[in-house]
């Protein structure tokens, strides 16, 4: 997983006015390659440069196990943008996302559950992919997830850890976990 503190190296070493496109292309190469696995930094490259059809690199990255052409193809068809929309494909490729272990296939698989959209309602398996997110890092997951508990959705209620998570997402810069941390706890 790609650390934060990588992450704004890489943007600061862009923003630099001076550089050319050239060279953040071989900057945007290098954090790639350094940051993701091999497969999903190989389909990221040929997204970056250019190079094809996106549509046909995602799907043949995809195939070939790339979490981040997973998730990517998995939404488009979930939407119907650049493909045809077709939601039991969007779920199937979602899944092999968070298989993959891709930290937002969880929340968009939450997002399919919790709303029944081409499956049944099912707030026990949202709150399972919901938590995968948020124990990968993603404050809007973990924002979420602090609800579910908060409420019993899905399971169990547990405010302890809901605040945990909560602290998480707010630590994580996510405002509304921020927001209520603050009116509850002032």
């Amino acid at each position: 997983m790609i650390q934060v503190n990588d992450a704004l190296e890489f943007l600061e070493s862009i923003s630099d006015e001076d550089i050319s496109d050239e060279e953040i292309l071989q900057k945007a190469d290098s954090f790639v390659n350094q940051n993701c696995e091999a497969k999903d930094a190989e389909f990221l490259s040929h997204v970056l440069n250019r190079k094809g059809n996106p549509i046909e690199l995602m799907e043949k990255y995809a195939f070939n196990g790339s979490g981040a052409a997973q998730i990517s193809l998995g939404a488009l068809k979930l939407e119907g943008k650049g493909v045809e929309k077709n939601i039991s494909e969007a779920i199937f490729w979602l899944k092999r996302a968070f298989n993959s272990k891709n930290p937002k296939s969880g929340l968009l698989l939450f997002s399919i559950y919790v709303n029944g959209i081409g499956v049944n309602e099912d707030m026990a398996k949202a709150r399972t992919f919901l938590k995968a997110s948020a124990d990968l890092g993603v404050p809007a997951a973990q924002y979420y997830y602090a609800g579910m508990l908060l409420e019993g959705e899905g399971g169990i209620f547990d405010e302890d850890t809901a605040m945990e998570y909560m602290v998480f997402a707010a630590d994580n810069g996510h405002k509304p976990a921020i927001e209520f941390l603050e009116s509850n706890f002032v």
